[in-house]
């Protein structure tokens, strides 16, 4: 399982264009011990008082929540369904501190959350670690462990599709979710029967006007009553629309009811919203309306005041002002504290701006000039808030279809930024996200430097995700971008080792580009050197394991002694350099030496210790596979604890991967009524290596795996061999 240990002693930031070599690596050297991720509580929103006509339908969602744990609360745009849901949120639970709100609309105005940012959005709202969740039912089991028996209220707004909350528990003792949002349903995205459901209809003709009366003297309202009936009967019954109405007839006290029905009839009924939003921009200044549409012509759908400020070009109180007046009229919607969006109606009403590209410059360049300034100050909690605001309106930016070339030197600064964060997070699927999309700009921009920056954090990503032949591919594709093997940077060496290690068992070719990573190591790079001794190690114990296969014990051992030396050299050296992550990586593979030369007892001592290095560093890998080696070291009558260990490290490992499918094999023994379930899971782990080349540990997991059988016994000993 070893060549995997190399993988996270590689530092993610892998750029070859010099400056962001320089930023990778300055970034990533002072964070090996990144705090935990900080709360930042999301209250519900302010209920609504009074929520005229919808007493029943709040009263009939509290019931359900009380009684099923779980309400979906359904209902198209305009409708109030999400006031309706925080009313009924604030009265399962009136107490803030027990409150938890997250409205899971996107930064993308053209398309919804897909079910992986909506995990995100929940967990970090929950306040719960991110990176170790490789699944939608490790998230689930999160979820639960956050909310049991605390009496509090998580209420999902703006849900588009089932789709994206499927996965939630759908029962917590002690706590009650509730998801709000259109809920659209197709055949294969059905809300299940079991879910209980509030549909969310039109208010009556009654409830529409009281609606308004609520907004306008009561005289307007039945100087025609002929007039209020015929409005009543066409908008009123939508609440978003009688709002609109009434904020307008406030705002135009000299217009009678009958002058604006007839202006409203004159389009679509179903476009009303659209047509007052129109008479609402006549009114506002110009700056405003300036404003208005950078806004929606911007492809990032939430901006803050800052980002604002550079869009516009113009001073903060200006555009401060702008906002406030946008928001007055309807425009934009308040959402979190001093962020906006346009609402969707308003998008369609404003002309382009003639002065576009350059306002879309500033907001990217200002995006880029935080990212840069936040990255610098990981893992403090002003920057950890601010990459978990904005991480998803920097990926999209990143992912501009044709760059202009102005764009190079802010995108690659954003994605160095990215790069920086999400690894801290441990969250690989959004490194990748990430590495793509610099890919594709690069490209577009002719600049092969830093597209093989981008190949060759992917060959790393797919090493890390357990896919030798896609890091097999993107690491030929980045020696491609390259001149020859002699101008390659030390980065693309060590990746060439790991990729070969992760393929084969070419241990002479493995030791050549560990030679030339050292010799292309710039001087004083200690972080560079431990990087180097530890993979030297890890070469020592792979070529001690292949010994051991081959029955040769007296060389294995010799060579795992040669390691141990390397070992206490790498750990020095990591020390010297303050690198906590590579400190636990040679304590990991210490222990695993230890194990080898019969050293139980050191061996338990030094996972310990690892356990607790990764830990600080944020690497929930390591302590997952560390977990492994515990369990598969207990005595048999730690059946129990040894199962519990490696059901956690099996929620943090990566679906596919040596370690994953040594993983499922140790849990089969200690389980035995699970071994055709570990079997076939264990088994899939390994499926990236069908049909391609890999190396002799791979070929005997699986060996080992397919002759599992259900009654198989659980024998310590021999499952922790070199396999």
């Amino acid at each position: 399982m070893a060549f995997d240990l190399l993988l996270p002693a590689v530092p993610p930031g892998l750029a070859l264009a010099v400056a962001l070599a320089l930023l990778s690596i300055r970034w990533l050297r002072g964070r090996r011990t990144p705090a935990p991720p900080p709360v930042t509580p999301r209250r519900l929103p302010p209920r609504v008082e009074p929520l005229i006509g919808r007493d029943a339908e709040v009263e009939e969602a509290v019931d359900r929540a009380l009684e099923r744990g779980l309400v979906a609360v359904r209902g198209v745009a305009g409708l109030g369904t999400s006031a309706l849901a925080v009313n009924a949120g604030w009265r399962l639970v009136p107490e803030p501190e027990r409150q938890h709100y997250a409205d899971l609309r996107g930064q993308d105005p053209d398309s919804s959350e897909d079910t992986l940012s909506v995990v995100e959005r929940v967990l970090r709202t929950l306040g719960r670690p991110l990176g170790s969740i490789e699944s939608t039912e490790g998230a689930a089991q999160e979820v639960f462990a956050a909310l049991r028996d605390t009496g509090h209220v998580l209420l999902l707004d703006n849900v588009e599709r089932w789709s994206q909350v499927a996965w939630l528990p759908r029962y917590v003792p002690g706590s009650w979710l509730i998801i709000a949002g259109d809920l659209r349903t197709s055949p294969d995205d059905a809300i299940p029967t079991d879910v209980a459901v509030v549909q969310v209809g039109l208010l009556t003709m009654d409830d529409g006007v009281t609606l308004l009366r609520s907004q306008i003297a009561a005289d307007r309202i039945e100087a025609d009553p002929v007039a209020t009936g015929r409005l009543a009967a066409l908008f009123l019954r939508r609440p978003a629309i009688a709002v609109g109405i009434g904020r307008w007839l406030a705002e135009n006290p000299q217009v009678p009811i009958a002058a604006l029905v007839a202006d409203l009839e004159q389009g679509a009924h179903d476009h009303a919203l659209q047509t007052l939003l129109a008479m609402q921009l006549r009114r506002v200044r110009p700056a405003a309306r300036r404003l208005l549409a950078l806004l929606a012509r911007t492809p990032i759908a939430e901006l803050g005041l800052d980002e604002a400020v550079a869009l516009a070009g113009g001073a903060e109180r200006d555009v401060k002002q702008a906002m406030e007046e946008l928001g007055q009229h309807g425009l934009v919607e308040k959402v979190r504290e001093s962020r906006i969006r346009v609402v969707d109606a308003a998008r369609t009403i404003v002309t382009p701006p003639e002065d576009w590209e350059a306002a879309w410059q500033r907001l990217v360049e200002r995006f880029a000039d935080r990212a840069d300034f936040f990255a610098e100050r990981l893992p403090r909690e002003e920057a950890w808030g601010w990459f978990g605001t904005e991480d998803r309106a920097l990926l999209q930016i990143l992912r501009m279809r044709r760059p202009p070339a102005w764009a190079a030197g802010p995108l690659w600064r954003i994605a160095d930024a990215l790069e920086v964060w999400f690894a801290l997070e441990q969250r690989h699927k959004e490194r990748r996200e990430v590495a793509h999309a610099l890919a594709h700009a690069a490209k577009a921009l002719g600049d092969a430097d830093v597209r093989a920056t981008a190949e060759l954090r992917l060959c790393l990503i797919a090493l890390v995700l357990g896919e030798p032949r896609v890091a097999q591919e993107h690491l030929d594709n980045a020696a491609g971008l390259q001149a020859g093997v002699e101008s390659w940077p030390a980065q693309l060496h060590l990746a060439r080792a790991a990729t070969l290690l992760a393929t084969g068992d070419e241990f002479a070719a493995v030791e050549s580009s560990l030679v030339q990573y050292g010799q292309a190591l710039p001087g004083g790079d200690t972080t560079g050197q431990a990087t180097r001794w530890i993979n030297m190690a890890v070469l020592q114990v792979r070529r001690g394991q292949v010994r051991g296969f081959e029955g040769k014990t007296d060389e294995a051992n010799r060579l795992y002694a040669d390691a141990l030396g390397t070992l206490v050299q790498a750990l020095g050296i990591a020390r010297q350099a303050g690198d906590t992550h590579a400190e636990a990586h040679a304590q990991e593979l210490l222990a695993l030496v230890h194990w080898y030369l019969g050293r139980a007892h050191d061996a338990s001592t030094e996972w310990r210790k690892a356990v607790g290095l990764y830990e600080r560093s944020g690497d929930t890998i390591g302590q997952a596979r560390c977990q492994m080696h515990q369990a598969a070291a207990l005595p048999e009558a730690n059946r129990r604890e040894a199962a519990r260990l490696l059901r956690s490290a099996l929620r943090r490992l990566p679906a596919t991967g040596v370690s994953t499918a040594l993983a499922r094999l140790h849990l089969a023994r200690v389980e035995p009524k699970s071994a055709r379930t570990q079997r076939e899971k264990g088994l899939a782990a390994l499926a990236p290596w069908d049909g391609i080349a890999e190396p002799l540990q791979v070929t005997e997991i699986r060996r080992r795996l397919q002759s599992l059988r259900p009654a198989g016994a659980f024998t310590p000993e021999a499952s922790h061999d070199p396999a």
